[in-house]
């Protein structure tokens, strides 16, 4: 026992912390809410099922390495042949000249150079001559100062030479003689000239005066490290008379100062070349849309690694469009969904009911899945039987199972508000065909139409046909648009071969789909409250024995309204079905309500009139739990809690007043009324009003048809007068046709009959002789009369 005690102590603590309303934030279970988040959560969904796929990261491979996995083009794409477009390229560049720059000026600048240089050395030997015993540091940096201004390093050698001169104006103007002598006659490159440069020649142009000229014989311009014949040559000349240390310090420096007067322009090279470019394509080969790229397992060649490397790029370009797309889809996808529930509010029962919400969320995921599977599984037809053009397959796909299954669980409005959005959706699959739109639109609505009052499951495989037949209407409709497409013609018999096959499987799907979302989300339909409507349900066998009162009463407020129904453009059938069930909670205390009790007991001569009146209303919440066991779906649950709305239990609430202590300050009426909600719909309506009459009309101790007329007529009024009636659909004008109803059913109920003598009875079934009914029957209305 302690064991036990234990674990119920556990069990009441888990459900105090696990509470739904201590877990769950309080804005979460506000209703628009939850609007937002589904319909949030469903764009975001749609938006990835819509779009291009967006990838984040791509492989990465190299030459030599081996394919983990098989990767094949899903789309067509061109890669470039390197190899090939390599070779064309070598082929438009290859009379291309290259482009050298001139500078005339180069023998001027060296010889100007040369005589700073001199003019400073003759500068600092008179300055170090004015000093007793110059410093090596000051000796060094008149060294550095005077090659600083040549431009050249000079050797230990050479430099004594030029102080034994003392840097005369012989050496200088000798080396400037020699320089002018070398530029004037001369061309020196520092480049080495290629073949194509010997082949073409090359463009020589003129930095000062931007002259331009070509040069085909490149063997008369010398090359810097080859000019030393050259100097040697002109120094012999110039200074044959002179010492051989100073001629060879002479040419010495002067090979040092030598610079190129002809210089590769690489910018200007390459705009030649891109000139010739400008035009050039690269070579392409193409990969076509399902081609195997690489394989699972295979050594990646560089062929393979140029297909992988283009096919990724392209992707990756894409990749960036695709979420710019997804995110465009995505708000547009949420504002189609803010204006489909918006506008679905309208027809939808009860707002506070998010369960119609979540079903058309499911049900457009489920449509657009099942239109991706058909559009996947018509491209595999078309790759097994090519005389299947994908095109035509694509008209054998269900459009309208969505719209159908929201016409039979909703209805038709919120159906066709369901088409326009499906049918706008199923354009993203189909790159903004407007025909795919209509005929996905076109067979929407007509088949959720239909489908919406079905009485059996049969009907839909016949609205289905008919749907097909629609279908083929429409694609010789749009065949009419297409002037290059004939009417008599394979391809337009396979459409609509195709389009009589996605008709008559939408009928099959939806036939086959519906009981799973009655249990899913406790959806009744007409075909269920056809089977709810069979008397012998163990509900209806315990009510005949338990409380045949309330039975009887039962099938006489379903005939009501019913008729009344009928009338007003209401569901007959769900009307019906509800009524025999309103009174289902009464089976828990059957002798507790009048039309139960026997003998003249009356269970509430020993109770309160509070506890009478608590009893009579508990029959309402005992009679929405035994509709939730027996699965009865929330629409009769609806009406069983809504059929007495928040009116009075009059009866016990002025025993109450009479029967009042008084010491008790107030009599609170609330208290002896029912918990309501009002009736939400016209069947819930209906009920109430046929609970009311049907109750009233045991008190009529002679229901003539004045009589009943009056009752009806009040009883209504009052019901109304109380505001029972301010939340459904109502109208004045359906008031007085249920009251015409009511009465003329009523009417039917308590008929007057001929009170027929006991003599005529008697003989009658004594079967006497020579006399018939007709003839007792006239009589007895003579004698009346």
């Amino acid at each position: 026992m302690p064991d036990n005690l234990n674990l119920t102590k556990v069990s009441k603590h888990f459900k105090k912390v696990l509470n739904p309303k201590k877990i769950i934030p309080e804005f979460a279970r506000k209703t628009a809410f939850q609007r937002w988040a589904i319909a949030i959560f469903l764009s975001a969904i749609l938006s990835l099922l819509l779009t291009p796929q967006v990838y984040f990261s791509y492989p990465e491979y190299k030459v030599g390495s081996i394919a983990t996995r098989d990767v094949r083009a899903d789309h067509d794409f061109l890669v470039e042949d390197k190899a090939d477009t390599e070779q064309k390229k070598a082929e438009v560049i290859k009379d291309v000249q290259s482009v050298y720059d001139y500078d005339g000026d180069i023998a001027s600048q060296i010889k100007l150079t040369v005589a700073k240089g001199f003019s400073f050395a003759e500068q600092l030997l008179i300055v170090n001559s004015n000093e007793p015993v110059p410093t090596q540091t000051s000796l060094n940096k008149g060294r550095n100062d005077f090659e600083k201004l040549l431009g050249i390093a000079l050797s230990n050698d050479e430099l004594n030479i030029l102080q034994k001169y003392k840097f005369s104006n012989l050496i200088s103007e000798s080396i400037s003689k020699i320089i002018a002598g070398i530029y004037k006659a001369e061309l020196i490159t520092n480049t080495t000239f290629t073949k194509q440069d010997t082949e073409n020649g090359i463009i020589i142009r003129d930095i000062r005066t931007q002259k331009v000229k070509i040069e085909r014989k490149l063997n008369t311009i010398k090359y810097v490290k080859n000019i030393d014949t050259i100097i040697s040559k002109k120094a012999n000349d110039i200074l044959k008379d002179n010492n051989e240390d100073l001629r060879k310090t002479v040419i010495s420096i002067s090979k040092k100062l030598i610079q190129p007067n002809l210089k590769f322009n690489k910018n200007a090279s390459e705009r030649q070349k891109q000139t010739l470019l400008a035009d050039f394509k690269p070579v392409f080969f193409q990969v076509l849309k399902d081609e195997m790229i690489i394989r699972e397992g295979q050594k990646i060649s560089p062929s393979d690694l140029d297909k992988l490397n283009a096919f990724f790029k392209i992707k990756g370009e894409k990749n960036i469009s695709n979420i710019y797309i997804l995110l465009g889809t995505f708000f547009l996808i949420l504002s189609l969904s803010i204006v489909l529930f918006q506008l679905s509010k309208m027809w939808i029962q009860s707002d506070e009911n998010i369960s119609d919400i979540i079903f058309m969320g499911i049900t457009t995921l489920f449509q657009i899945l099942l239109i991706k599977s058909g559009i996947f599984m018509s491209e595999a037809v078309n790759r097994a039987f090519p005389f299947f053009s994908t095109e035509a397959c694509y008209f054998a796909i269900p459009f309208a199972t969505g719209a159908m299954l929201v016409g039979i669980f909703i209805n038709r409005s919120v159906a066709l508000i369901f088409s326009i959005y499906s049918s706008f959706l199923a354009t993203f699959l189909f790159e903004g065909e407007i025909s795919m739109m209509l005929f996905a639109f076109i067979g929407s609505v007509v088949a959720s139409y239909h489908v919406s009052h079905c009485k059996q499951r049969s009907a839909f495989f016949k609205i289905g046909l008919l749907l097909g037949l629609l279908n083929g209407a429409t694609i010789l409709s749009l065949c009419l648009f297409s002037p290059s497409t004939s009417i008599i013609s394979s391809s337009t018999i396979t459409k609509l071969s195709m389009g009589i096959v996605g008709g008559i499987v939408s009928g099959i799907l939806v036939a086959a789909i519906t009981p799973i979302f009655e249990a899913l989300f406790n959806y009744t339909t007409d075909i269920k409250l056809l089977e709810l409507a069979n008397l012998n349900h163990p509900i209806f066998q315990r009510m005949i024995m338990e409380a045949p009162g309330t039975y009887h009463h039962s099938i006489i407020v379903a005939s009501l309204v019913e008729a009344a129904a009928e009338a007003i453009g209401a569901n007959p059938l769900l009307a019906k079905v509800s009524a025999y069930y309103h009174d289902i909670g009464k089976i828990k205390k059957p002798q507790y309500f009048i039309e139960n009790q026997q003998n003249g007991e009356n269970k509430h001569v020993k109770l309160s009139p509070k506890m009478s009146s608590l009893i009579i209303t508990t029959h309402v919440k005992e009679g929405c739990e035994l509709a939730s066991k027996a699965k009865l779906g929330t629409r009769i649950t609806n009406i069983i809690r809504e059929h007495h709305g928040t009116s009075l239990v009059s009866y016990f609430y002025e025993k109450s007043k009479k029967d009042r202590d008084p010491s008790i300050r107030s009599l609170l009426e609330s208290d002896f009324r029912y918990a309501g909600p009002k009736p939400q719909s016209k069947e819930a309506g209906l009920v109430l009003l046929g609970d009311v009459i049907e109750a009233s009309s045991r008190t009529l101790s002679n229901p003539t048809p004045a009589r009943i007329k009056n009752l009806v007529r009040e009883r209504i009024e009052r019901v109304f007068m109380d505001g029972q009636l301010d939340d459904c659909e109502l109208t004045l004008h359906d008031l007085n046709k249920i009251a015409e109803n009511f009465m003329r059913i009523l009417n039917g109920i308590f008929h007057q009959r001929i009170d027929y003598p006991d003599l005529v009875i008697r003989e009658f079934n004594g079967n006497k002789k020579g006399n018939n009914v007709d003839t007792y029957r006239k009589q007895a209305e003579k004698n009346k009369h």
